[in-house]
């Protein structure tokens, strides 16, 4: 079984290194109304990430490319790197390098470590990857001996900033991710400083930022003109927070779900079932995070010892099964049924684990709903315009089952309830309403 998954890999990393080379032409950039990522020649880009925070720390060069064979062959098109870390072990690489010398002294990069560093974005790069890099993790400090944020001072941000994007300038498929699992607070000013040296230097490059969980980019960074997009995270209830964020007032940006939930982890007590991988991806897009999201396993975020196990845990297996039902459809126009307009009711209360997320396309061609449980929901199909092909999508295997009576006429309301349990033993189920031409 393990040779032949193996050569399941292998022509997938061959059919997916060919889409590489015809995908996206880097760099991306906000679309006109500013809610999703396109490429430079104005086509729509799906971020369906994959965290490898620690890729450059904990993997050799050979087992780096293990990685991103493997996360090509599965579709993800986005990666979430830290540059260096104190987390998950000693700053010190696989081959015993540090990223400056002396050691706390940001100024004064080790040339050894960082060309590590130069093999994995390089190698991302020839594999079609967009990458989000992050080049100083802040954290909180304090007690907490994780992060950099003493490190970063009004006086250095600057030349660290200029440091950093010379180096990598020449990438275009970079984003830089500032910040770090922290709001920025005391370091607010230091962390603009390092913004701005960065879009001097490397304009074609965005920036987005890693506040707390509940703080998206916006909440700091709103009014700075080098923020280009908006990266939610929460280990809460998806779809409420990316909605404020869609609500904003003022420029919009593309938004990503950056981080929440990791499979196999339940640092916030809510567990690291697949169910809720796939629930945070669907909801996030359905909520107005037209960016794209971010999936993350326990293993593979600090590549612990099982992580080339967990390269084909269930969790990640499904991620292909949520990038196939968006790439089929023009996801990009999708705009959250908040005001339940269109599907009207039986969606349980706002805020609830439950909730129906439902969205729809502006131009009424389709309407999606992720269904977390089985229930009823009633929807008002005149919001679409002709008549409407009802299918349920199966998350966990990428199955379809057509519903009885479908196609529907656009005229009245009419109810639809998920039969059973998904391929996978759980509830959720997408419903997808179509007008086919």
């Amino acid at each position: 079984m393990k040779a032949h998954w193996s050569l399941v890999l292998a022509l997938c990393a061959a059919r997916f290194a060919l889409i590489a080379r015809d995908g996206p032409s880097f760099p991306l950039k906000a679309s006109a109304d500013g809610r999703y990522l396109v490429d430079a020649a104005g086509k729509p880009f799906f971020y369906h990430g994959d965290t490898a925070w620690q890729i450059t720390k904990k993997l050799t060069r050979e087992e780096a490319e293990v990685y991103l064979d493997d996360r090509t062959a599965r579709g993800f098109t986005a990666i979430q790197v830290q540059a260096f870390s104190r987390e998950a072990g000693p700053i010190t690489n696989r081959y015993g390098h540090e990223p400056f010398s002396p050691p706390d002294d940001i100024l004064k990069p080790n040339e050894a470590y960082w060309k590590h560093v130069d093999f994995v974005l390089e190698a991302a790069e020839q594999r079609g990857f967009f990458v989000a890099f992050a080049p100083l993790w802040l954290r909180w400090g304090g007690a907490d001996q994780e992060g950099w944020r003493y490190h970063l001072t009004d006086a250095n941000a600057a030349a660290f900033g200029r440091w950093i994007a010379q180096r990598y300038r020449h990438h275009k498929n970079l984003m830089w991710i500032l910040v770090g699992d922290a709001n920025p607070i005391d370091r607010s000013h230091a962390v603009a400083e390092m913004a701005r040296a960065i879009k001097k230097i490397a304009p074609h490059q965005m920036i987005t930022a890693h506040n707390r969980p509940t703080f998206a980019s916006s909440a700091f960074f709103d009014t700075q003109d080098w923020l280009d997009v908006n990266m939610a995270y929460t280990y809460e209830e998806i779809y409420p927070h990316v909605l404020g964020e869609w609500n904003r007032v003022g420029r919009p940006r593309p938004m990503i779900l950056g981080e929440s939930g990791y499979e196999h982890e339940s640092n916030d007590g809510r567990g690291g079932a697949p169910l809720r991988m796939r629930k945070q991806a669907c909801q996030t897009i359905l909520a107005g995070g037209l960016g794209g999201h971010c999936y993350g396993h326990e293993q593979l975020w600090r590549f612990g010892e099982r992580w080339r196990e967990a390269l084909n845990d269930p969790g990640s297996r499904q991620m292909a099964q949520v990038k196939a039902l968006f790439s089929s459809l023009p996801w990009w126009k999708l705009v959250p049924d908040q005001n339940h307009e269109f599907a009207v009711s039986g969606r349980e209360i706002f805020g609830k684990q439950e909730y129906v997320m439902t969205a729809r396309a502006r131009d009424g061609s389709f309407g999606l709903s992720y269904f977390p449980t089985n229930r009823l929901v009633t929807y008002d199909l005149s919001k679409l315009t002709g008549r409407v092909t009802a299918t349920w999508y199966d998350p966990t295997d990428g199955s379809r089952k057509p519903v009885d009576g479908s196609p529907f006429p656009t005229a009245g309301r009419r109810d639809f309830t998920p039969s059973g349990n998904n391929a996978s033993g759980d509830s959720d189920w997408v419903l997808l309403l179509e007008v086919k031409r």
